[in-house]
């Protein structure tokens, strides 16, 4: 896992919000909850899931980072393939790595998430990775889906036949970290539910021009999404102030052969 750099400037608040005792990021009936909502329509939704406490500490190791200048630009597509396209994501951010305590508890809290997930849907989740996200004013991020095929090839990505690694972001969550959020200051995130295939079984994601999303939500402090990363369709519209989140997603084992496939 690439390490991302460490928060600079200023004295970082100490997280006690969960303990080795208790990792889990909320209580097992809002665990559920997202569940079924993921179960039931490949998305989920959860306003002011998180402990306040520690969305506190992780807002400020973002804002750290980014005074320091300690965040890179973000970019698009994966191995040879990426790019920093500014005109489909406008937004910076830092890998996590648990090096702090707010960070290790975020991370834990994730890892118990996911044996919940796999024990009610068979997921076959194997790790999490996430980074911090900052969004500048004007900063955004067009409508995409999180994961690099469509849910049409999984049949054959899961024989490892070739596309295995092109699959493995399964879910995806994003936490928001915006204290004090109004409407005024923008960076919704709009939702669809679904999309066709084009003529090569790809997303046509151009044809949802003019369709009304299926929800759009509020970044507030504390606030979880759950998404299929091959299945849903989203994007951050533009913000009109600051906006800071977590960003990570699940993953399948894609190791092939028994050479591990990193997830970065």
């Amino acid at each position: 896992m690439r390490a991302s750099r460490a928060p600079i400037g200023g004295v970082l608040p100490v997280c006690t919000a969960l303990t080795a005792h208790d990792t889990a990021l909320f209580g097992p009936n809002l665990a559920i909850d997202l569940i079924g909502q993921l179960a039931g329509r490949g998305w989920a939704f959860a306003p002011g899931a998180l402990d306040i406490e520690l969305v506190e500490a992780l807002r400020a190791e973002t804002v750290a980072m980014s005074q320091a200048g300690a965040l890179a630009q973000a970019r698009i597509g994966r191995g040879a393939a990426l790019s920093r396209d500014r005109t489909i994501r406008k937004t910076q951010i830092a890998w996590l790595d648990g090096v702090t305590p707010a960070q290790r508890a975020f991370l834990d809290g994730a890892e118990r998430l996911r044996l919940e997930i796999n024990r009610a849907l068979f997921a076959g989740l194997f790790e999490f990775e996430a980074h911090f996200a900052a969004y500048p004013v004007g900063g955004f991020y067009a409508r995409h889906l999180d994961a690099f095929t469509a849910p049409s090839r999984a049949a054959s990505a899961a024989a490892g036949l070739g596309k295995r690694a092109e699959r493995s972001r399964i879910v995806s969550m994003v936490t928001y970290l915006n204290t004090g959020w109004t409407p005024e200051d923008g960076g919704q995130l709009a939702v669809w539910e679904g999309y066709e295939q084009d003529e090569r079984g790809r997303p046509a994601l151009d044809r949802l021009d003019g369709v009304a999303p299926a929800a759009i939500l509020e970044p507030r402090a504390g606030s979880i999404v759950l998404m299929m990363s091959e299945q849903i369709p989203h994007e951050v519209r533009p913000a009109a102030a600051p906006r800071y989140a977590i960003a990570g997603w699940w993953r399948v084992n894609a190791s092939v052969g028994g050479v591990i496939d990193p997830g970065r």
